[in-house]
């Protein structure tokens, strides 16, 4: 009975280490710690850029707002809500500019940092040809031309 368990346990490691080069395999060739690493400063440049623009920029552009829509609005937020006349529509100015203003700065961040050479660097991946040394043994021997190559048709 133990040998049975001690032949499973063996087959279960060997299992188990098959797995992990196969998973190593997968973060190498396809560099995905590199995308995971990417996404996450992404994700915080994201905050730090909405953080910013709302808590620092927005308290300048609102008075803006209030003078273009004259101080209409309701309740607290008067001027930055746009009433469309003869409508039901109703447009949160501060928020759709404050999204444009995101959009701009995420993307001025991200083409200087590529103009600086924050490259992506892609795998190199080899093609390999199974039978090549087979193919130049029998060049070798043969001394002539595979079929079909030279043929006039």
């Amino acid at each position: 009975m133990t040998y049975k368990y001690f032949i499973y346990i063996i087959y279960i490691m060997k299992m188990f280490t098959e797995m992990t080069t196969k998973y190593y395999e997968f973060f190498s060739n396809f560099n995905v710690l590199g995308l995971a690493i990417g996404l996450m400063i992404g994700s915080n440049l994201k905050d730090v850029a909405g953080d910013f623009i709302d808590d620092v920029l927005m308290p300048f552009v609102n008075p803006a707002i209030n003078l273009i829509t004259k101080g209409k609005g309701k309740g607290d937020k008067k001027g930055v809500i746009l009433h469309i006349p003869g409508t039901d529509i109703e447009i949160n100015l501060e928020r759709v500019i404050a999204s444009s203003i995101k959009f701009m700065a995420l993307s001025v961040i991200i083409f200087v940092m590529l103009q600086f050479g924050v490259k992506i660097k892609k795998p190199v991946q080899w093609v390999e040809v199974k039978n090549f040394k087979d193919i130049n043994k029998s060049k070798i021997n043969n001394n002539s031309k595979p079929k079909g190559i030279g043929k006039k048709y």
